[in-house]
């Protein structure tokens, strides 16, 4: 039996079949951009790079996801156990948290403590209870993700607070003593298995130079500097909930180089 559900599912196979899926057609590669020229940093939310732990919801969905792997938190996709990054440009920025235990809660990230401040008290005054409302101080690295193969790249966030928060600070130093532009170098993200003060495991990062990138990814960071530096920015902080905050209580540990 035909069913008018069978026959919309047949025209839009149909249609699909008569676009091409396969390599991007020249009139299409040498585009300029035309119709994005008013779409700046700000209109954007970069994804971050996130790993997964044991309770991450993405184990749910997606076969794919291993513990200790890294992921897209926009667009879900796996990436495995070693990502290649160029930091492009970095920001101390303010979270503001509800205690997952208290049903949790993302209320924003600002720029400045007080913003964050005034934010909180907000919450407060509309009745919150302000011992579980928490104002998270977080590193913020906002990168280029390079496939080593491809060259193919991407922006990426990756945010290091509490637990990963030593991990940014040494990375800043090796950014700092090999001198030049932050976008000058290569570094390797992988992982290993941490311990927190309660004696749980889990993933945390590790962070390596790797090199210098190609000439045009250099280029492609530099451009992606001058927009970050001149024009509002943000992550998909929001997509940390249940990831970040599991292990927020783990230790400064030392991460880079092994």
């Amino acid at each position: 039996m035909v069913t008018k559900k069978t026959e919309v599912a047949a025209a839009t196979s149909n249609a699909v079949a008569a676009f091409n899926m396969g390599d991007v057609p020249d009139y299409v590669k040498n585009g300029t951009g035309r119709g994005s020229e008013n779409v700046g940093a700000k209109d954007i939310v970069l994804p971050r790079l996130e790993l997964i732990q044991a309770q991450s919801p993405i184990k749910d969905d997606n076969p794919d996801a291993v513990e200790g792997y890294m992921f897209n938190t926009v667009t879900q996709e796996v990436l495995g156990d070693t990502v290649f990054v160029i930091p492009v440009f970095y920001r101390m920025e303010y979270l503001v948290w509800k205690d997952q235990d208290e049903g949790g809660g993302f209320f924003g990230a600002f720029f400045f403590e007080d913003e964050a401040e005034r934010r909180r008290d907000r919450l407060i005054k509309d009745g919150e209870n302000p011992e579980f409302i928490e104002i998270l101080d977080t590193p913020v690295h906002y990168c280029l993700r390079v496939d080593p193969v491809t060259l193919k790249t991407e922006q990426i966030v990756i945010s290091m607070s509490k637990s990963k928060s030593k991990v940014s600070r040494k990375w800043n130093a090796t950014i700092q003593i090999a001198g030049g532009d932050r976008f000058g170098r290569v570094y390797r993200v992988t992982s290993f298995k941490d311990k927190n003060k309660q004696n749980k495991t889990f993933f945390n990062y590790v962070v390596q130079p790797a090199g210098f990138p190609p000439e045009a990814v250099f280029r492609e960071a530099e451009r992606l500097y001058t927009m970050f530096s001149t024009e509002g920015v943000s992550a998909n902080h929001e997509a940390a909930m249940g990831a970040d905050r599991e292990h927020a209580s783990g230790p400064q540990t030392d991460n880079i180089g092994g």
